[in-house]
């Protein structure tokens, strides 16, 4: 059962290496003439090195499941002697690197996306013009491709904080945070819901005329409409 174990953290570990450690097929094929070239015979080069790549994957992995066997079963014959760093390294490097690149990376996304609702806040109750937008830059975890996914990312992360300043005494700061509010709107997707409009109607209606300016310029830059 321990041996199986172990082959099975070894083979995970190969597993983890030959897919994070850079290739050296797709090395050379952006070193090749073939790199940024969209031709039909291009095209074909480049499935060639793809398919190398494979190759070289598979050899990489067999490579590395191999070189554990020899020193697992060497180390089982010399039992007595303590267990090299080689052969923990083969079973667990990988897995402990990559569990650990994972909560460094949630844990500074969880940092970063703290920071910038402290950023927010200041700006908030500081002494910026009520007239201007906000420069702010707000950290977005969504490492995808697509721009609508990271605008709504940015929107979900960040629409409870400004808007929970929008009742606030003071009239500038309900300016402010009307501003901010509509600032980590999502203006790509326009979901037309949430604590940002909830903040953009309830402005409409402030009491402050300098209050309901801005609400109204938001409002028509968000409509189309005139202020």
């Amino acid at each position: 059962m321990v041996v199986l174990l172990r082959l099975c953290c070894a083979t995970l570990s190969a597993f983890i290496f030959v897919n994070y450690v850079p290739n050296a097929a797709h090395l050379l094929y952006r070193l090749s003439p073939y790199w940024n070239c969209w031709s039909e015979y291009c095209q074909e080069q480049r499935l060639w090195y793809d398919a190398l790549a494979v190759e070289i994957s598979v050899i990489n992995g067999a490579l590395w499941i191999a070189l554990w066997a020899f020193v697992e079963i060497r180390s089982f014959r010399r039992f007595s002697r303590p267990t090299p760093n080689l052969l923990t390294h083969l079973r667990y490097g990988p897995i402990a690197v990559l569990g650990l690149s994972i909560a460094t990376v949630l844990a500074t996304d969880h940092l970063l996306i703290q920071y910038s609702r402290w950023q927010i806040v200041r700006y908030i109750h500081s002494d910026a013009p009520v007239t201007e937008r906000p420069s702010l830059k707000l950290h977005n975890n969504d490492r995808g491709w697509c721009g609508n996914g990271m605008a709504a990312t940015k929107y979900y992360l960040y629409r409870d904080t400004p808007a929970a300043y929008i009742d606030d005494l003071d009239p500038a700061t309900r300016a402010r945070a009307l501003q901010a509010s509509m600032y980590v709107y999502d203006w790509l997707n326009q979901p037309n819901d949430g604590p940002s409009i909830a903040a953009l109607k309830k402005a409409s209606a402030d009491p402050d005329p300098m209050v309901r300016d801005v609400a109204a310029k938001l409002g028509a830059e968000l409509y189309g409409t005139e202020p």
